[in-house]
C-alpha cells in the first residue's frame, strides 16, 4: 500500500513539473487570421513643433490668402506702404528677444548720442555673462560712438552695448528707462526691457508686433540701415596704454554673409538678429520685392539657425 502512494506521489510531481516546464517555454505571439505573427512597427517621431500645426491668426481672415506653416513660436510680415499685416502668428505673444533688443539700444544712440564722442570702456562694460558675443574690448579701451554703434548692429556685441547704454543714459539703468520710456511712446504694449543687450532675464521682454514698432521707427535713421546692410566691419581702437588695435567683425545675419540664400527677386536692407537659449533663434527684417515695395518680416523662436532662415525664406518668397 505505501508502495503504491509512494508511485503515484511521483508520477503525479512529474506530470506538475512537466506542465510547469512546457509552460514557460512556449512563448505566445499575436497572429493574423492565417495564422502568420504580427509586426508592430516603431511609431514615427513627429519631426515638426508643437507651432508647426498651428494656423496662422491671418489664415481666419475670409479670402485671406493662407500663409505658409512656420515651426517658429512666432511670425509677422507687414506691408511698409500699407501697413497691412499680411502673416501673423503669435504677433501680440510676449517673448524673449534676445539681441533684438539692439534695435532700440541702436535708436537711442541714435536719437540722443555724437558719433563723433570717444567712449572709454568701462570695466562693467566687459563683465557680461560668460559666452556672450563680444567685440573684446578691454576696460580703458578708447572707441568711437560710431565704432561702437557698428559692433552693436553688425556683430550684435554685447560689450558694445553696455558701453553704449552707460555713455547715452550716464547708466544702464537710467539707459533702460529710457528704452521702455521710447517703447511706450511708440505704442509698444507688450514690452518690457531691462537690459541693452538682451541677454536673458525674465522680466525683459516683448512682442512680434512690437518689434515691428520698433524697426519701422529704426528705419527713419539712415545709419541704422547702412550699417545693418555690412556683411563685415572693421573696428580700429587704442588701448588704454596708447597702443593700436583692431578686429574684424562678420554680420550675424546669414542673408549679409552668403550663409543663407537669398529669396529671388528679393533685397534685404536691413535688420538685426538674436539669439539665446530660452529666446532660440529670432531674425527681424527690412526688404524689398522687385518693385522697390518695403516690408518688414519677423521670426522669433526658431530651433536653430537653419530653421529661421527656412521660415524667413518661406515668409518673403510670398511679398513679389
Amino acid at each position: 500500500m505505501n508502495i503504491k502512494k509512494h508511485f503515484l506521489r511521483r508520477l503525479l510531481t512529474g506530470v506538475l513539473c512537466s506542465a510547469v516546464i512546457v509552460t514557460q517555454a512556449v512563448p505566445v505571439f499575436a497572429t493574423d487570421e492565417y495564422g502568420a505573427p504580427l509586426v508592430t512597427a516603431t511609431p514615427t517621431p513627429d519631426p515638426h513643433t508643437p507651432y508647426y500645426k498651428q494656423p496662422a491668426d491671418t489664415d481666419s481672415i475670409k479670402d485671406w490668402t493662407k500663409g505658409p506653416q512656420i515651426e517658429g513660436e512666432s511670425a509677422i510680415l507687414v506691408d511698409m506702404f500699407t501697413g497691412a499685416v499680411l502673416y501673423s502668428k503669435n504677433a501680440d505673444k510676449a517673448q524673449y528677444p534676445a539681441s533684438i533688443t539692439k534695435i532700440m539700444t541702436a535708436m537711442l544712440a541714435l536719437k540722443y548720442g555724437n558719433m563723433d564722442d570717444t567712449v572709454t570702456i568701462s570695466q562693467e562694460n566687459v563683465t557680461l555673462e560668460s559666452g556672450s558675443q563680444v567685440a573684446g574690448f578691454q576696460a580703458g579701451d578708447q572707441v568711437t560712438m560710431d565704432q561702437l554703434l557698428h559692433c552693436l548692429l553688425v556683430y550684435s556685441a554685447n560689450d558694445a552695448a553696455s558701453a553704449i547704454a552707460e555713455h547715452i543714459g550716464g547708466s544702464t539703468d537710467k539707459f533702460v528707462e529710457m528704452m521702455n520710456s521710447f517703447a511706450a511712446e511708440l505704442g509698444c504694449t507688450g514690452t518690457h526691457f531691462t537690459n541693452p543687450h538682451g541677454l536673458q532675464d525674465e522680466n525683459h521682454y516683448t512682442t512680434p508686433y512690437d518689434i515691428y514698432l520698433m524697426l519701422k521707427e529704426a528705419l527713419n535713421y539712415p545709419e541704422f540701415t547702412d550699417i545693418t546692410q555690412m556683411a563685415s566691419y572693421t573696428v580700429s581702437y587704442k588701448h588704454s596704454d596708447g597702443s593700436d588695435a583692431s578686429a574684424t567683425l562678420p554680420a550675424t545675419d546669414h542673408y549679409l554673409t552668403g550663409e543663407a540664400a537669398t529669396p529671388k527677386d528679393v533685397t534685404i536692407l536691413g535688420g538685426k538678429t538674436g539669439t539665446t537659449d530660452k529666446a532660440g533663434n529670432c531674425l527681424a527684417l527690412l526688404s524689398q520685392n522687385a518693385y522697390g515695395k518695403p516690408f518688414i518680416s519677423i521670426v522669433m523662436g526658431a530651433s536653430s539657425k537653419d530653421v529661421l532662415y527656412q521660415e524667413m525664406t518661406s515668409l518673403l518668397q510670398n511679398i513679389n
